[in-house]
């Protein structure tokens, strides 16, 4: 009797170690993914110069089709960027602007001008903070986990002429 016990002992011990492998290789799926996300929207905000939204061809419009290609997490229901993305400051302690508050994925874009009357003038110019999030779809814990992917791109100068 000593033997099954023992057995059942490291066979419990086998599952848990089995729960955490695969726990660690959804965690690092879903960051993969976020990570990709944030890259590619830099990506286009740095080709554009800016992250453009309502023309034809914009930056949000082609960021948004790239996503909808990889299965990144859609805004469903009611809910909308400028309720879930959180205000932020930049690095000089600026506000930053929500820029992207109607798109169809979860992401936030935020704008920031370092154009101070203090500022020098060659550092003056403004750029962009992406945040994408990893997501774990477990259904007791649906929506309670959400980690945040940050990144920001260089600043772009505006010149006086």
């Amino acid at each position: 009797m000593k033997e099954a016990i023992a057995n059942a002992g490291i066979f419990n011990l086998v599952i848990i170690f089995v729960i955490i492998l695969i726990a660690f290789f959804i965690g690092s799926l879903s960051y993969s993914k976020a990570f990709k996300v944030k890259n590619k929207i830099i990506e286009e905000i740095e080709k554009d110069q800016e992250y453009t939204t309502g023309v034809n061809n914009s930056t949000e419009d082609r960021v948004e089709e790239w996503i909808e290609n990889i299965g990144y997490r859609v805004n469903t229901g009611n809910t909308r960027n400028s309720e879930s993305c959180p205000t932020v400051t930049g690095n000089g302690g600026e506000q930053g602007k929500l820029v992207n508050s109607d798109g169809d994925y979860q992401y936030c874009v935020y704008e920031f001008d370092t154009c101070t009357a203090k500022s020098d003038k060659a550092k003056c110019g403004r750029y962009y903070r992406v945040t994408a999030y990893m997501y774990f779809d477990v259904p007791i814990l649906n929506g309670l986990l959400r980690i945040p992917v940050s990144g920001e791109t260089m600043i772009f100068n505006e010149i006086d002429s």
